[in-house]
């Protein structure tokens, strides 16, 4: 064997030595300590646990955090377990309230070297569920007649007796904690009551008694003074950390983050729980992520044969993770292109400012010097690459983004800004079978997606098989498939994103040189599928002045009575206490989205309704009432309930016929409305 590798193994032995007897070393100390502070406090406490664990430590802490008897278990507890981290923290919380604070360090330090500045994550959640529910976000906590969930997690740890709640879901009319542990970071929590939801739901004939709601509760230990964390709360509308309540992210989109600085101690996590059958939601928390954080946008606008079709707008979520300093954007620049024509970009703002622990999209515009200068030649590339360098008072994030080119005879994106100020989107595909000099302008199809289909999927659906090759758009009529991201059903903020879509869709085509045909807003043929359906009578009913014709496929008429989920005042918690007089008041407030009752508008405009005879999402029943509905106010309304088809389908009478959304039907339909906005 060489010197050198002698050297090197005596070094590591060294090393190695060192650390075991620096090991032991601590160890002896903490155990030292623990066996100093029995004795004490063994002169005048008395510990009461006959059975010293960690679930009857806690349930004697969760009550009497600084008293003796309460240290004095916690260190019998340390005596058999001198590693359970948590135990330190535990102590050393207690310390911290009795203003001992050097025992306070001592205890904290120990539990840091096993566990680190702070605890990972949860391991092990206590949730008390589930209790009936109701339609707002923010509805009667039945926890309240406790004193709430902060009272009553004081007792989450008890064994005899067990503590019971009261709730019409279970048998008895009781329930207690339950348990559900987590095993490593970033896991989903998986809440599944115990409860026999087969049972009411026959019984009731109601799957909305399945909603339920409840708490989850869990711990959080800090071990170091001062430490800015960053927490997510995904699945959820909010959680609490103490009294503190975080911002929840219940659609996952995982870049909304809060930030806090806690002093050290165990800190107790607050969840309300909301969900149908079962619940599954994330608690995150990291000391480790970069204070600033620039995200990609969750959606990016297309070049069309070269061009951007007029203004141009990204919507680009910046996180400030900093717990108490405000961030300030200045400037953005566009400093590397991968091909074409010079872009330039701008914040909108002159300056964007970001609170403490939020996340918020910030405006940005791209543009060329002319706004009828081609980016690129042609779209042989199918996309151009760009590097932005956003400057902040952190110091410049660059963030690469990634734009299409799409030929025509395609659909494409576009971006504008929405109603409420925000950055929306939308696909639009230009007519077909229109030559130059025809006209100079179309109507418009403005057709509305169902659940969790993205407008590009929207407008892509309507094509047909032409000579072995698929064609899109829609014979005479723009096409345009808006989007806004929520459950609005095409209803408040859905029904402005939509006509705000429409207005920015004739000002693209009318200013921009790529579009050779202006696209009409004041003729529309309103249409949309499912939630979609529904979304084309609602607006119809609402715009009839603009409306030259709708179709509405497996469309609903109001979501209080379109499956189980969206019941009124069924089984609410609140139905036992609310006045009748302001029940009616809150049911007032939402008739505007009954499309049955504003019928009577639709008088005049020719209507296509059509469902699959064995749709089961969207019964047929749903068709057919509104059906007798605009026969009885003497609308034009064909009604259609293909045999054997379900849901959606892609083929209705041979293969790639145009489907659901663009068979023969519904193109003669189309063409016959086209024509008579013509004459």
């Amino acid at each position: 064997m060489s010197p050198g590798i002698i050297c090197i193994a005596l070094f590591t032995l060294h090393i190695f030595g060192n650390s075991i007897i620096h090991g032991k070393k601590e160890k002896a100390d903490s155990i030292t300590f623990i066996n100093k502070e029995m004795a004490v406090l063994g002169k005048t406490a008395r510990c009461s646990l006959i059975s010293i664990s960690r679930t009857s430590v806690q349930s004697i802490w969760m009550k009497n955090q600084e008293e003796d008897n309460t240290v004095l278990c916690i260190l019998k507890m340390l005596s058999t377990s001198p590693d359970d981290a948590f135990m330190w923290a535990l102590i050393g919380h207690s310390y911290g309230r009795r203003a001992a604070k050097k025992k306070a360090d001592f205890c904290f330090k120990q539990s840091a070297k096993l566990m680190g500045k702070h605890s990972e994550f949860v391991k092990e959640w206590h949730y008390v569920a589930p209790f009936v529910i109701g339609k707002t976000e923010f509805d009667g906590d039945p926890l309240s007649f406790y004193d709430g969930i902060s009272n009553i997690s004081k007792f989450r740890f008890d064994t005899k007796p067990s503590p019971r709640y009261f709730t019409e879901l279970t048998p008895n009319g009781v329930v207690g904690w339950a348990k559900q542990k987590q095993t490593q970071a970033g896991d989903t929590v998986q809440i599944r009551p115990n409860v026999n939801w087969n049972d009411l739901v026959s019984s009731l004939g109601s799957l909305g008694i399945t909603e339920w709601q409840g708490w989850a509760v869990g711990d959080l230990v800090v071990n170091e003074e001062n430490i800015p964390l960053a927490v997510q709360c995904l699945g959820v509308a909010r959680c609490y950390i103490n009294n503190t309540i975080i911002a929840g992210d219940l659609y996952h989109r995982d870049y909304l983050w809060s930030s806090l600085v806690l002093p050290r101690g165990v800190h107790h996590v607050f969840v309300p729980l909301r969900a149908k059958v079962a619940s599954g939601f994330k608690f995150i928390v990291s000391s480790k992520l970069p204070q600033v954080e620039i995200f990609q946008p969750s959606f990016l606008p297309d070049l069309y044969e070269g061009y951007f079709p007029q203004k141009v707008y990204i919507a680009v979520p910046v996180c400030n993770r900093m717990p108490q300093k405000w961030l300030k954007l200045t400037k953005v620049d566009v400093v590397k292109q991968s091909q074409g024509s010079s872009l330039e970009a701008r914040v909108i703002d002159s300056a964007q400012f970001i609170a403490p622990g939020q996340t918020r999209p910030v405006t940005v515009q791209l543009f060329t010097s002319d706004s009828n200068t081609k980016v690129v030649k042609s779209c042989r590339e199918k996309s151009i690459e760009l590097e932005l360098k956003f400057k902040t008072s952190e110091g410049a994030q660059n963030l690469s983004v990634q734009l299409r080119c799409r030929r025509k005879g395609s659909s494409f994106l576009f971006t504008f800004i929405d109603h409420d100020g925000s950055v929306q989107h939308a696909a639009a595909t230009e007519p077909l079978g229109i030559h130059s000099g025809q006209q100079d302008s179309c109507p418009v199809v403005l057709s509305l997606h169902g659940t969790t289909v993205s407008p590009q999927n929207q407008a892509d659906s309507y094509k047909k098989m032409v000579d072995g090759d698929f064609q899109f758009g829609v014979e005479g009529m723009w096409l345009l498939a808006p989007t806004r991201h929520g459950a609005h059903n095409w209803e408040g903020p859905g029904l402005l994103t939509a006509m705000t879509a429409l207005e920015r869709l004739q000002e693209i085509t009318r200013h921009s040189a790529v579009f050779r045909l202006q696209a009409d807003s004041s003729k529309v043929l309103f249409a949309g599928h499912s939630m979609g359906g529904h979304g084309a009578w609602h607006l119809a009913t609402h715009y009839p002045d603009r409306a030259i014709g709708l179709v509405s496929l497996a469309g609903w008429i109001k979501k209080e009575e379109y499956g189980d989920s969206n019941l009124f005042h069924r089984h609410d918690i609140s139905n036992s206490f609310v006045d009748p007089s302001l029940k009616s008041i809150m049911e007032a407030c939402v008739a505007e989205n009954d499309v049955d009752k504003h019928s009577s508008n639709l008088k005049g405009i020719p209507v296509l309704a059509r469902i699959g005879g064995n749709d089961r999402t969207v019964h047929p029943l749903y068709v057919r009432r509104m059906l007798r509905v605009l026969k009885a106010s003497q609308v034009d309304v064909t009604y259609a309930e293909i045999p054997d088809l379900e849901h959606w389908w892609w083929d209705t009478k041979e293969a790639n016929d145009g489907g659901c959304v663009n068979d023969g039907q519904i193109r003669a339909f189309f063409d016959q409305i086209n024509k008579g906005s013509r004459s």
